[in-house]
């Protein structure tokens, strides 16, 4: 029995949970456990919406001056300010920094509400003209906003459509203040802006200066005048405009008469009388000369001239720090080709070849690469006496103008008859490779005669062309 009597005690208490001295202890722990996470909540919170709205009134700004900036650089005609004309409104302070404004009130406004009129306002418009049109970037301090308004002018007057006003579009809000700066605006062509912005306690000041790319008067009284371009002296041969260049003239077997013209651009009617001059002649008897008349000049190369290179060069008078030259590299490449076996007539079932000269390339003054030179062919055939471009309304298919290279075209006369003409690179006998064509006539190619005019060109300058190859062909007697 005292052995069972035990055991109920023990039960007892075990069952008896908390005392209510221990839920006052637990309940207490918890409370300040929850005041200090609450509090740091609290703290948090009130940091992150401290950060939030700097960061909002710097993007607000840097936004506001990016859209204000591209008008003014644009700018055509004239940029203008107008100040308020009456005093702004003063900002009434909030009993709660976080409502932000609460009220506004003019400071003329508890002296005289009658002074109030159509002519009076206490918006500020920094205006910018264009030539069909104005920009007008109004402040309202009333309202703590940037507003833009587009206008479009009259060609004819200059003075706003009478439907041309444009409506006004917020462009940013939370500004507390809008100072243009023209000071250095025909002086520097520069525009200043300063502009406060302000949201609950949070102020930011965006400031910047924007340059123009014309220049422009600070008001739209003064009409706008293009800037002067700078006085240049131009050099053209051809009708194209060589100043500064240097270009390749090749040689000729008749007249080689080079002949350029000038022109002076810029500032105000500038005088157009120049001085010529050249350098490169070889010696006083070769025959090269150089003849100037007024905006013009002909280079005359001799026939013994062994001179590759000239300059021609043309000053202003008028200034004669204004000059420009163009450099005049002579290519002969009358003897590019060889024409040994071309001399000799081409007959039925017979070859004939014509090759680089890899030397005289070198001394013609162009660097030699093989693989630098294309080939044309032009194929002519005599009708009656008369000598006939033959093209494909002609009976011998179109097998002129640019041959591939290591490749074999045929021209085709009727029945089979032709003409082959192979392109291929071979070694030269000092040990470099070279470009040869042989051509080839068929055997059953009779009672014709043609002429092939073969020569190169350069891929890299197609304007220089060597000597033109000519091989007669001719059928059997």
């Amino acid at each position: 029995m005292k052995l069972l009597r035990r055991m109920n005690k023990s039960n007892n208490r075990k069952n008896s949970g908390f005392t209510l001295v221990e839920l006052v202890i637990v309940m207490a722990i918890m409370g300040i456990l929850g005041l200090a996470v609450t509090g740091f909540i609290g703290t948090s919170t009130k940091q992150y919406k401290y950060a939030s709205k700097d960061v909002d009134l710097q993007y607000e700004a840097q936004l506001t001056m990016n859209q204000i900036g591209d008008l003014i650089i644009d700018a055509q005609k004239g940029v203008k300010y107008e100040p308020a004309t009456v005093a702004a409104p003063v900002e009434v302070a909030s009993a709660d920094p976080e409502a932000g404004y609460v009220a506004t009130a003019s400071a003329e406004e508890g002296q005289a509400e009658e002074t109030s009129s159509e002519e009076t306002s206490s918006d500020s418009k920094l205006i910018i003209y264009n030539k069909d049109c104005t920009y007008n970037i109004i402040y309202r301090p009333s309202e703590h906003k940037i507003y833009l308004r587009k206008d479009t002018l009259d060609p004819a007057t200059g003075v706003v459509k009478a439907d041309g006003q444009g409506k006004e579009s917020l462009m940013a809000e939370n500004v507390t203040g809008f100072t243009p700066d023209l000071s250095e605006a025909e002086s520097k062509n520069s525009v200043g802006i300063v502009v406060d912005f302000k949201a609950g306690d949070k102020k930011y000041t965006s400031k910047q200066n924007f340059t123009m790319r014309n220049k422009v008067p600070t008001g739209a009284d003064v009409e706008y005048v293009a800037p002067e371009e700078p006085i240049s002296v131009h050099i053209y041969y051809g009708g194209r405009d060589v100043s500064g260049q240097s270009i390749s003239y090749v040689r000729k077997d008749n007249s080689n008469v080079l002949e350029f013209t000038s022109k002076i651009l810029g500032g105000n009617n500038p005088s157009q009388e120049v001085t010529w001059s050249y350098t490169g002649r070889a010696a006083d008897w070769n025959g090269t000369t150089f003849n100037p008349s007024g905006n013009t000049a002909k280079l005359s190369i001799g026939v013994n001239e062994t001179s590759k290179q000239f300059v021609v060069k043309v000053t202003s008078k008028e200034d004669i720090s204004k000059y420009t030259s163009v450099t005049i590299n002579v290519v002969d490449t009358r003897n590019w080709l060889n024409n040994q076996e071309m001399q000799d007539v081409l007959v039925p079932g017979a070859t004939r070849k014509t090759w680089l000269e890899p030397e005289n390339i070198k001394n013609s003054g162009i660097e030699y690469d093989p693989d630098d030179f294309e080939w044309h062919i032009e194929t002519y055939q005599y009708i009656d006496g008369t000598k006939i471009k033959i093209n494909n309304d002609n009976n011998l298919n179109d097998n002129y103008g640019v041959l591939n290279n290591n490749s074999e075209e045929k021209g085709e006369y009727g029945g089979g008859n032709y003409l082959s003409y192979h392109i291929d690179k071979t070694k030269h006998l000092k040990g470099e490779f070279n470009q040869t064509i042989a051509v080839t006539s068929g055997l059953n190619l009779y009672d014709k005669e043609y002429d092939l005019l073969i020569w190169v060109t350069l891929k890299s300058d197609p304007s220089i062309g060597s000597n033109i190859i000519t091989l007669r062909c001719r059928p059997h007697n």
